[in-house]
């Protein structure tokens, strides 16, 4: 006898419910068995998990993790994107030079930073072998050639239209 599709979706419903409830007394066990291994070694999270810092670079950072081109005396970075902050602008109008305000002090120190990238997109560009152009597979007897690929060319398109095939305008391979 067949079954509904209600009754088969009541039965993946039940089988889900026990499939949870397996793996919560399964992680219960397992939680518990590395806890106890834990104590019994005496394992701190920098054991487990190595250090705890996440610096990743020595640059300094911004606010919004940008990295900071510009700081000031008491610390406070700025990206040199978006508009100026408060402490930027005192320290230009109290004579202070963009230069002198950059990360590490010397002046052009950054550029490389502020550089523009290039777009993913170009650098795909830059990478992919050039075309190739195909060998030709149809032909219209007067010189005009087609590999078959992309847009049907307008002599292609007016052989077809006068009665022609496409198999009667591929060139032989003889």
């Amino acid at each position: 006898m067949p079954k509904s599709l209600q009754q088969v979706l009541s039965q993946i419903d039940k089988l889900q419910r026990e499939a949870n409830s397996i793996r919560a007394k399964e992680v219960a066990g397992v939680i518990s068995r590395i806890q106890e291994a834990i104590r019994h070694y005496n394992l701190t999270p920098a054991d487990l998990f190595g250090t705890t810092s996440k610096k990743t670079s020595a640059a300094p950072k911004g606010k919004r993790g940008g990295v900071a081109k510009y700081q000031s005396a008491d610390g406070k970075t700025w990206s040199g994107v978006g508009k100026r902050p408060n402490w930027f602008v005192a320290a230009i109008e109290a004579g202070k030079t963009p230069e002198e305000l950059l990360v590490d002090g010397r002046p052009g120190a950054s550029t490389e930073q502020s550089k523009p990238t290039r777009s993913r997109a170009a650098k795909r560009k830059s990478t992919t072998k050039e075309r190739r152009t195909g060998e030709p597979k149809y032909h219209n007897g007067e010189g005009k050639t087609w590999t078959g690929k992309g847009t049907r060319p307008g002599w292609f398109v007016a052989a077809l239209g006068s009665g022609k095939t496409a198999e009667d305008l591929l060139i032989s391979k003889s």
